[in-house]
């Protein structure tokens, strides 16, 4: 088992590196590079060198990514892995998956998210990336790695601007934190309005840190409503229905969120900001499923240890995460389409200014 994790892993760093060799400037990529931040939604594998219990590394996970159990938390790819081919690129390696010898090679973005963790740094269960420590090591990016294959400070400026940075954090802020009450955050005595705000401006001030390193073209996922997901429905004998009381604590967030990114934007000159309203779309797909695909929005696809046979018909893979096949229309309606991202979709980011 070790070992065919292993051939996974180099089976996907080959494959990344391989890219590179071909030139990265002779690529067909709509840009230089995806830098991604966030939390188990985007994790590509960071946590599998973490102690923590927050893993994906084994079986069923992964059975639809050439059957390796990479550390994703579904049974394929992610929202990051799918807008990457989108733009041409190859899917970002997870940061603590490449060594540092290699680092220096890989200019065409890397995954800093971690499976667990937060806006907070009082967020995580067991050890993680917090979004303060995943912003360090794309500093050390900057920094240290990009400067030995762009050494003009111009053309570094002119990449770091034309890359996109997408993040997909906060979810757990709320699970794992505030409706668990977290003795560790003395903010958790807010109300539900006072703490998206606290949320947003921990946020933002960190979206400013990324930006004073060069980024410009942001795209930052909001929180959808976690009272719907499997671990949290509502259950009774005839019916399922989803915890209204949790998703009325969430949703003020994702109410202030595009308030505050188009704050930024007239803030932080030459940035550009989309949101990428999950909130509303997932009551979207969960209001007319057969529209989308889908048989079951309600329950996992995984039962007991093993997946259910129509993985395509299911919108969860597991208690809180979502299958490839949801993911995918997340990611091709943010991409091209006009029903989730605002003020427009990827395609149009890549082109703006």
């Amino acid at each position: 088992m070790a070992s065919f994790k292993i051939l996974c892993v180099i089976s996907i760093l080959t494959h990344q590196l391989a890219f590179l060799a071909n030139g990265m400037h002779c690529r067909k990529s709509l840009v230089p590079a995806l830098y991604v931040f966030g939390d188990s939604s985007l994790d590509a594998g960071n946590n599998n060198n973490l102690n923590t219990p927050a893993k994906a590394n084994v079986f069923p996970y992964g059975i639809d990514f050439n059957n390796c159990s990479t550390g994703r938390f579904n049974n394929g790819k992610t929202f990051a892995d799918i807008i990457a081919i989108s733009l041409g690129l190859p899917m970002p390696p997870p940061y603590l998956g490449v060594s540092e010898i290699e680092r220096y090679q890989v200019a065409t973005g890397i995954n800093y998210a971690s499976a667990s963790c937060g806006i907070l740094n009082s967020t995580g269960d067991g050890s993680c990336l917090s979004l303060d420590k995943q912003i360090e090591y794309f500093t050390s990016t900057v920094k240290n790695d990009l400067p030995r294959i762009i050494q003009s400070t111009t053309k570094l400026r002119h990449y770091l601007s034309k890359s996109i940075y997408l993040l997909s954090i906060g979810p757990n802020d709320y699970m794992l934190n505030y409706l668990k009450n977290n003795p560790m955050e003395p903010n958790n005595n807010l109300n539900p309005e006072q703490y998206a705000n606290y949320l947003i401006e921990e946020l933002a001030s960190r979206i400013k840190r990324i930006y004073d390193l060069g980024a410009r073209k942001f795209v930052i996922n909001s929180i959808g409503p976690v009272g719907c997901i499997p671990a949290i429905v509502i259950r009774t004998p005839h019916s399922e229905y989803c915890n209204e009381e949790i998703n009325q604590k969430v949703k003020p967030y994702s109410e202030k969120l595009p308030g505050k990114l188009h704050d930024l934007q007239t803030q932080l000159s030459g940035s550009l900001f989309i949101n990428l309203d999950s909130y509303n779309f997932f009551m979207k797909i969960r209001n007319s499923p057969q529209i989308f695909g889908f048989s079951n929005v309600w329950d996992s696809c995984i039962q007991g240890a093993k997946p259910c046979e129509n993985r395509k018909e299911y919108y969860f893979y597991d208690s809180a995460h979502s299958t490839e096949a949801a993911t995918k229309i997340f990611a091709e309606e943010c991409f091209s389409g006009t029903r989730l991202c605002f003020p427009y979709n990827i395609k149009r980011l890549v082109h703006a200014h």
